[in-house]
């Protein structure tokens, strides 16, 4: 099995390659991601569903919460309204669990979790989970054991499928880097009080390393050298390189746009649209809508076999395997409704039910089939992961665009965004004038040092230590904003009153 991961650093968007075929498209463009943590104030409160609506920031959707997500402010009571625990314009953390569509805002939880790659952090729990991926019985003790000396007092951890085989310090390190990401999280909800991101995994390399390598990776390829400076500093970082993993990283340098050369254009202009051809004839019609997608399965002119009940069998397995690859590359959430064609043996249906939940037990996002109706409908739900392809490339008024030259254009957020050889040629040779450039002679560059007055270090600066200064003027999301600093300004304002 050949594994690889195509990057395309200049469009922001990624493709997972298994045997020549295109599994997943990733990508990150969405004002709202799952994983990003928000200081929020309660809008509006439904004691109805026992549910309420924060307010994220000024402009944009506020977003859902529901009173099963905000157990660790109950305190261990057992409280059934959410009148109890929130009330208008209090003052929330919450992290996004699902991303919006169209109608919908985000769904929200108050139990944060922060993801690593090989430990979660959960800041408001105190259980030790090992992944449910981790079938070895001496190594899921041995992976408690460890959680149970690592795991700081009054918090959660997740341990993640990858850590098995992975050395202690590494996991420690992990560890540590998460700890550290919760205290810059803890010192900035002090400063802050109004609603505010306070941290978004916007870097696309970055997630891809941690939630999408394995070792069955055979190579990686880029299109940007800064990129693959960055998969480097990753794959090192985690410890993901060794003696037996055998990764290739590879700079895409030629000409030709990189998501033509490797036909993830043409994947995702296929897979926007709802007709799917199958093997000898068949086709299959894909709906989607905001409450559910509905697959229909059609023989067409499917005649490869004489028997009738064995050509209807046939096709429905052909359908099977395509709609499990369909599944992942579109990245169909929810409820979905598969319609095969009628089968009027049992053994038959049974045989297809055990074939379709062996596909599907290859897709991470934990498709689980529910029941076959009377009707001979097939029932099953995704969990959801990010946005659909649908959602991201799709305009409001359910339409695409595809331009008679061939341009693939995505429209997010009312802006376009050009995929075409021509946008790629403009940076290839804005790249040779400014970044390729060869000189001749040696130029000995003197380092030089800048050392504010002491006026700007009281108004603008603090010292950790004098060759770590940070800037406190606009702080951003992610800064960390020393502890030291609301001593000083706790005793100024204690002083004045």
């Amino acid at each position: 099995m050949v594994k690889k991961i195509v990057i395309s650093h200049y469009n922001n968007l990624a493709a997972i390659i298994n045997n020549n075929k295109i599994q997943e498209i990733i990508t990150i463009n969405n004002p709202y991601q799952v994983n990003d943590i928000y200081i929020g104030t309660v809008e509006k409160i439904f004691t109805s569903i026992n549910a309420a609506f924060i307010k994220l920031n000024k402009s944009g959707k506020s977003g859902f919460i529901h009173i099963n997500d905000i157990k660790h402010l109950k305190k261990g009571k057992h409280v059934k309204s959410i009148e109890k625990v929130l009330s208008i314009n209090q003052i929330i953390l919450v992290q996004v669990t699902k991303e919006p569509t169209i109608y919908k805002g985000p769904r929200l939880t108050a139990n944060i979790h922060l993801h690593g790659k090989y430990l979660v952090l959960m800041p408001f729990c105190s259980t030790i989970c090992i992944s449910h991926k981790i079938y070895d019985h001496n190594e899921r003790t041995y992976l408690y054991s460890l959680g149970v000396l690592l795991k700081p007092g009054k918090m959660g951890l997740l341990i993640k499928s990858s850590a098995q085989g992975v050395k202690e310090k590494i996991i420690l390190k992990d560890l540590d880097d998460l700890k550290k990401q919760w205290g810059f999280i803890e010192k900035a909800i002090i400063e802050y009080s109004s609603p505010l991101l306070l941290y978004k995994d916007e870097d696309l390399i970055k997630r891809i390393i941690r939630d999408f390598y394995e070792d069955s990776v055979t190579k990686i390829i880029i299109d940007s050298k800064e990129g693959l400076n960055q998969l480097n500093y990753y794959l090192y970082k985690w410890n993901c390189i060794s003696n037996r993993i055998k990764t290739i990283l590879q700079l895409y340098n030629h000409q030709k746009c990189i998501l033509d050369e490797f036909y993830i254009k043409h994947a995702i202009n296929n897979a926007l649209k709802p007709k799917v051809k199958l093997p000898y004839g068949g086709h299959i019609i894909i709906e989607s809508n905001e409450a559910l997608t509905v697959i229909d399965v059609n023989s067409g002119s499917f005649n490869k076999s004489g028997n009738s009940k064995e050509a209807i069998l046939k096709t429905n397995f052909y359908a099977a395997i395509e709609i499990a690859h369909q599944l992942k590359i579109r990245n169909i959430n929810g409820v979905i409704i598969i319609d095969f064609i009628d089968m009027s043996s049992q053994g038959d249906q049974l045989q297809l039910l055990e074939h379709f939940s062996k596909l599907l037990k290859l897709d991470s996002a934990k498709p689980q089939i529910v029941q076959l109706s009377e009707l001979g409908l097939v029932e099953l739900t995704r969990r959801r992961r990010g946005q659909s392809l649908q959602e991201l490339f799709i305009h409001e008024n359910n339409c695409y665009t595809h331009s008679k030259d061939n341009k693939f254009v995505k429209i997010l957020n009312n802006k376009e965004l050009y995929y075409n050889n021509n946008q790629l040629n403009n940076y290839k040779s804005i790249q040779y004038l400014f970044f390729n450039k060869q000189f001749k002679k040696n130029l000995i560059l003197k380092k030089k040092y800048y050392k504010p007055s002491e006026a700007e270090i009281n108004q603008h600066f603090t010292y950790i230590d004098h060759k770590n200064p940070i800037q406190l003027l606009r702080p951003k999301a992610n800064y960390l904003i020393p502890l030291r600093l609301y001593s000083k300004l706790v005793g100024n304002k204690s002083i004045v009153i």
